[in-house]
């Protein structure tokens, strides 16, 4: 295995940001907005950025996008931010290639989910489609993206793990996006047994695995709310639950007020446009906010206590 872990304060979490797609206003990629992206992350202490995952629309980027996009977040981040590259396509071949071109770029690490059209249907089956991606970059560690409601591979993140780390040299962990909190906590205590990780990716049980010994998540609520889940973290550490408690009732407020006009991506975004960085619409067929909604969104998540200190 190859160590993928992010150091934190005491007890701490590492936040890492799964990143918007900029796109223009007819869909088209638009790298300019990167360059900001990249400063706004280390404004707030993100230590990485998650390129072309869920949030990132990677499956709506053809591979030469995917490739531009990831070059463009290497020069931006020069050193300052680490560069996820999420490489997982429902082809093992453009998977691979992708793979290969983050390795040569200079990446700190790849992740993919699982081949999500024709659907490896056992644990081994899913490992080979791993071990073939980790294969075509071998200096670089792997991560497997676990989200069935996307992929509609409902095989155990755990048992992904277990399997995993015996047949990738290079494999790294799990990014966890699932709400099935009992294979969660199996994952983190087979990753602190093993040296490999866990990131959290539902933002929602956020303070439940930090309390179960999680130390490091991957979220694209990130984008625009980085420092609320900062400071919840925080007071955890500190011990004060309630106050942890209570903004963690506050964030998963606000993530179900952004979810309401046109799914969870398309509010994240266009929040994140007025608290973070404007990184234009999603890309069809997905829909976007439009702009009487968003003023609805603002007004709500403000109404919530959202952005007040």
């Amino acid at each position: 295995m190859i160590d993928l872990r992010y150091p934190t304060a005491g007890a701490g979490m590492a936040l890492l940001t799964a990143v918007f797609t900029p796109f223009d206003a007819d869909g088209g990629l638009d790298l300019d907005p990167v360059a900001k992206q990249a400063d706004a992350l280390q404004a707030w202490g993100s230590p990485a950025a998650y390129i072309g995952g869920t949030a990132g629309e990677g499956a709506a980027l053809t591979t030469d996008e995917r490739m531009a996009l990831a070059e463009r977040w290497l020069e931006v981040a020069d050193g300052r931010l680490d560069v996820i590259v999420h490489v997982g396509h429902a082809s093992l071949g453009e998977s691979r290639r992708l793979a290969g071109h983050a390795e040569r770029i200079g990446a700190r690490a790849i992740s993919a989910v699982a081949p999500y059209f024709h659907r490896p249907g056992s644990i081994g089956a899913l490992v080979d489609a791993c071990a073939a991606i980790a294969d075509a970059a071998p200096t670089l560690p792997f991560t497997y993206y676990h989200i069935p409601s996307v992929t509609g591979v409902n095989l155990k993140a755990s048992e992904v793990l277990i399997a995993a780390r015996e047949r990738i040299p290079t494999f790294a962990g799990v990014k966890f996006a699932d709400n099935d909190m009992v294979d969660l906590q199996r994952c983190l205590q087979l990753a602190g047994d093993s040296g490999s990780e866990v990131f959290v990716g539902v933002a929602k049980l956020i303070l439940a695995a930090w309390q179960w010994g999680a130390r490091v998540a991957i979220g694209s609520v990130y984008n625009f709310a980085g420092p609320l889940f900062g400071r919840l973290i925080d007071h955890a550490v500190r011990g004060d639950l309630d106050e942890a408690r209570r903004l963690q009732v506050l964030a998963q407020q606000v993530i179900d007020t952004a979810a309401a006009p046109a799914g969870e991506l398309a509010g994240f975004k266009a929040l994140g446009s007025v608290y973070g960085v404007d990184c234009g619409p999603v890309r069809a067929p997905l829909s976007s906010v439009d702009p009487e909604q968003l003023a609805a969104l603002r007004a709500e998540v403000t109404r919530l206590g959202f952005g007040a200190g």
